[in-house]
């Protein structure tokens, strides 16, 4: 075939009338013809430029050419047209068809580039946006050299960062670096990654990405803002504060060399930034020298140098020129005296001052303190822009001593700023204590615990005020929740996070902002912060609890408690109505009901009186106190000494009977609210939790129920096992089902426990391997032994036992009656099992002499059940069964005798009792079916249908038959195909057949 026909055969016309069924076949038949047509091309080209130019001597030179990664092939023909249509599909809106296009050039060709930019296009408009990510690094991966490409592709990254912030965090990064590969001089790349390192908490590797920038930017306040914002936040700022420090010094001395410009007024917020690296590295004089200097230069007298000999105080910027005056070569004009004391911002007047402060210089801080009355408005509006500053502020004065000029500020500070901030209130109410007002600095720290639930200075604190008023229980659970957050933030701190900030950073501020000056909450101190930092979840540790104040005055508690119950009281109120909707079809309220039911648990859960010492000592933590506590820090053994000392004063003397008053009659409510209605919340609650899918939780709120000292009667701990059974159910948890079945039997020996065994065992999808496991036959079969022994007179000790039931619990047994149900639940456990001839209690010749004494010893589990109930129809419905069963296996003796024997109780089963005249439709026809199952089992199919269409004729027109005519239609059928009746059961089929 020549390219004529080829061409024809690729004609327009021809592909019109063939696109619609062999599209596939004309695109892969064009990218031949478009291959064959390249290789012709080549090939004249070939040989009319061979007899050009003669070929050059062999060895000769040759010409360099360039160097540099090959240029990209154009894709082949078939791979043009399929990206066409994908293009056509795009821009026509059909981004399914598209996709389904770019994915099968991808499969021809995985490095065609344009197929992943198309991919990441309509992934990006159908807003899959982690996916159009993925297409574009791929994209990316096949270009490695285009520095634009890996650009867009960490642009893109940070732009949706919401979808996923550590992961496109990863992303950025990941392609800024190889942008950088292919060019190491792209500065956007650079100052890129080391913005995504600062904001995964790697700050060395964002150092030395800006350093690198300034090498060649030195100038570039931008530049240096971010640098030493690195600085300051990197694990180590004794050694990363020198780059910060030298970037701003060689700012500072290329601005003071340059004219003067209009610019220099936004410069004093980069002064505070450059005085603020020398207080993070403890150089405070310098910061002083630093801080007036610079200060001097930016209101225009830049010239006065003499002012650097007067460092040990600050006359130069004070308010009168009393003491400017005695410098010699101070001049006084008029016209001057703006250039001086008022000419200094507010905010670098504080540093002043709490750097003197840090030095010992306290006269020459208060001096500058006099510019500020903490009672004017002006004074306020300073505190709420700069509350970073006071907070400093306010700490150096109460470590020199001035403890009531500290309330003022942090008084200050508490009521300018909008949330309440845990370290300016752990720091206040360290001054009242120090000034003896024990009352507010209780109502510090309990306001300080409730901004953040990991502080464990508060909880300290407390408990030191708390043993002193010799409040020795509330001590020592602040002192047990203390133990409990120090270890699991040593727990976290042995795997550290990468985007934990290191202590030192936490406790210094963040100045090297690009922006302005921003006002800045205060930060609590590392130790309070550390375990935030490795929390993503920031679930607390220690469960939020009730705190009432102790130290207050009655008049107080008493307002306090009464505030309580109304609120406990609405809350429960709201509980009973969002149940009521929810149960009339509003589930949309079913997160609003666990919230407010969580919060009246938790309350309940918090209060000691309810429960004994282990047990609510196991509530504030999951842990307990530390194993080796002389491993730790000198803080860790003075608070393990303190619990060990409160354990002896508060737990000693009163022993685990705390509480136990609650039990009686006259106590039967708490804060307006039954315990039997507290009891329901509990178990709601926990049912709300196992249906959310939160097994531990419900577990613990069930556990918590039990352990309360106010729901130990008979009936409470039923409805908890219960509940507790129900929380099993929903999370599938077939073991913690037979586990509580065990418990039900245990604490109550009676027909309804054995019944709540069997339902549990069927209700939980588990194997029957549960059902049937060997805890649970010996605990049923120990039961029996022991009514066994009890009716025989063999003293319970001959059997190993401390009382009756064995496998728990005292003597629960106190008569001599057999249960029916006990036999017949080890009976079938044995049935299910396979053990037929232990539930009959027969054995055949096979069997040794040892298993024969068993066996006869046992009796039979189902014989004895009929002789105490013969005409149950459950009892011999098992007995045939097993009967047959057991005449069916291999090597089963006499299995006539079984087979009849077992026919023998199914009939007897088929009678029914005394009154089944009174029996439903229904229920005779399920007698019929399962002795029709017996037949069809036993392969007498016949009979099996006979008893078939006896029941299905019962169940028509009978309430509630459907399932069980499903059943028997699908028997029948089966039963027909077995014998090889195919026409018959087609016609069964089709006849009851409903569509």
């Amino acid at each position: 075939m020549d390219i004529s026909s080829h061409r024809e055969y690729g004609s327009p016309e021809r592909e019109t009338r063939d696109s619609s069924d062999a599209d596939s076949d004309l695109e892969e038949l064009q990218g031949d013809i478009a291959k064959f047509d390249e290789s012709v091309r080549e090939f004249l080209a070939s040989h009319h430029g061979a007899s050009d130019a003669p070929r050059s001597a062999r060895g000769g030179g040759r010409g360099r050419g360039a160097r540099g990664p090959r240029k990209a092939a154009k894709p082949r023909g078939d791979i043009t047209a399929r990206l066409s249509k994908v293009n056509q599909a795009f821009l026509a809106g059909d981004y399914d068809q598209a996709v389904d296009l770019a994915f099968e050039v991808i499969r021809i060709n995985a490095e065609t580039h344009q197929a992943w930019t198309a991919l990441s296009s309509i992934f990006r408009e159908r807003g899959e946006l982690d996916r159009a990510l993925s297409a574009m690094v791929y994209a990316a991966h096949l270009r490695p050299k285009d520095v634009s490409g890996w650009m867009r592709c960490a642009s893109f990254a940070l732009d949706t960062i919401e979808e996923d912030e550590k992961t496109n965090l990863n992303t950025a990064r990941l392609c800024y670096s190889a942008a950088l590969r292919a060019d190491p001089t792209h500065i956007d790349a650079r100052l890129g990654k080391a913005a995504v390192c600062h904001r995964q908490g790697h700050h060395a590797a964002a150092v030395a990405e800006y350093k690198i920038v300034l090498r060649s930017r030195p100038y570039d306040l931008d530049l240096v803002r971010k640098l030493a914002e690195s600085c300051v936040d990197s694990k180590n700022p004794s050694t990363a504060l020198p780059a910060a420090i030298q970037a701003y010094r060689q700012f500072f001395d290329h601005e003071i060399r340059s004219p003067a410009s209009p610019e220099l007024e936004s410069l004093w917020h980069d002064v505070g930034i450059y005085v603020e690296l020398f207080a993070a590295g403890e150089r405070y004089g310098e910061a002083v020298h630093e801080l007036k200097a610079l200060s001097r230069w930016l209101v225009g007298r830049g010239s006065e140098k003499y002012w650097d000999g007067y460092q040990e105080d600050d006359r130069e910027w004070d308010t009168g020129a009393d003491r400017r005056s005695q410098v010699p070569e101070y001049s006084a004009h008029p016209s001057d005296e703006t250039l001086y004391g008022n000419a200094l911002p507010l905010d670098l007047r504080v540093r002043l001052a709490t750097y003197r402060l840090k030095l010992g210089h306290e006269t020459e801080a208060l001096r500058h303190l006099g510019w500020f009355d903490t009672t004017d408005s002006h004074t306020a509006d300073f505190v709420g822009d700069f509350p970073f500053l006071i907070y400093e502020l306010g700490t150096e004065l109460a470590r020199c001593g001035r403890q009531a000029l500290a309330i003022k500020y942090f008084e200050l500070l508490r009521t300018e700023v909008a949330e309440p901030d845990p370290a300016t209130l752990l720091q206040l109410g360290r001054c009242y204590l120090t000034l003896g007002e024990q009352p507010a600095a209780e109502e510090c720290f309990l306001a300080a615990i409730d901004a953040d639930e990991d502080s464990i200075e508060a909880r300290v604190e407390l408990a030191n005020m708390y043993e002193r008023a010799r409040e020795d229980e509330e001590a020592l659970i602040l002192a047990a929740e203390a133990m409990a957050l120090r270890e699991a933030r040593e727990q976290s701190s042995s795997v550290p996070a990468g985007g934990a900030e290191s202590p030192e950073a936490t406790r210094r501020p963040k100045r090297a902002d690009s922006s302005k000056q921003r006002p800045r909450k205060p930060r609590a101190k590392a130790a309070d912060k550390a375990a935030a930092a490795g929390d993503g979840s920031k679930a607390s540790v220690v469960p939020r609890r009730y705190r009432p104040k102790r130290l207050a005055g009655p008049d107080k508690r008493l307002q306090d408690e009464q505030a309580r119950a109304v609120k406990l009281s609405h809350q429960y109120e709201a509980v009973r109505d969002l149940k009521r909707q929810i149960l009339a079809g509003r589930h949309d309220l079913v997160p609003a009901w666990m919230a407010t039911s969580k919060e009246l648990v938790d309350d309940f859960r918090s209060l000691k009186r309810f429960y004994t010492w282990d047990k609510y000592l196991r509530f504030l933590g999951p842990r307990g106190p530390p194993q080796h506590p002389g491993a730790g820090e000198p803080q860790d053994s003075e608070l393990m000494q303190m619990y060990e000392r409160l354990t002896r004063s508060a737990i000693a003397p009163q022993g685990d009977v705390h509480g136990r008053d609650f039990g009686l009659p006259g106590l039967m409510s708490h804060e307006g609210i039954a315990f039997d209605d507290w009891l329901d919340l509990f178990l709601d609650y926990a049912i709300g939790l196992a249906i959310a899918h939160r097994r531990d939780e419900a577990y613990q709120i069930c556990q918590a129920a039990k352990d309360s000292t106010v729901f130990q009667s008979s009936e409470h701990e039923f409805a908890i096992y219960v509940a507790w059974s129900v929380c099993a159910i929903y999370t599938n948890d077939e073991e913690r089902c037979v586990a509580l079945a065990r418990h039900l039997m245990r604490d109550g020996a009676i027909t309804d426990s054995y019944r709540m065994f069997a339902l549990l065992s069927r209700l939980c999808q588990s194997p029957v391997s549960w059902y049937t496991s060997g805890p649970a036959q010996k605990f049923i079969l120990r039961q029996i032994k022991a009514i066994d022994a009890r009716h025989e007179g063999t003293p319970a000790e001959a059997l190993g036992r401390s009382g009756i039931i064995d496998a728990g619990g005292g003597e629960r047994v106190t008569g001599f009656e057999v249960d029916v149900c006990l036999l017949m639940l080890y009976g079938h456990i044995l049935f299910t099992s396979t053990s037929y001839a232990y539930s009959l209690g027969t054995y055949d010749e096979h069997v040794s002499g040892d298993v024969v004494a068993d066996v006869v010893e046992r009796t039979g589990y189902f014989l004895r059940a009929r002789s105490l109930d013969p005409t149950n129809s459950m009892v011999n419905l098992s007995l045939g069964l097993a009967y047959v069963h057991y005449g069916l296996k291999r090597q089963s003796a006499n299995r006539q005798y079984l087979l009849l024997q077992g026919q023998a109780f199914l009939f007897q089963y088929l009678q029914g009792a005394p009154n089944a005249a009174e029996e439903s439709n229904t229920a005779k026809a399920e007698r019929f079916y399962n002795v029709g199952r017996l037949f069809q089992l036993l392969g007498i199919s016949y009979m099996g249908s006979n008893y078939y269409s006896t029941a299905l004729e019962l169940c028509r027109g009978a309430e509630g038959g459907e399932d069980l005519s499903a059943c028997i239609l699908m028997n029948s059928i089966v039963s027909l195909l077995s014998v090889g009746n195919k026409a018959l059961a087609f016609s069964v089929l089709k006849s009851n057949l409903k569509l």
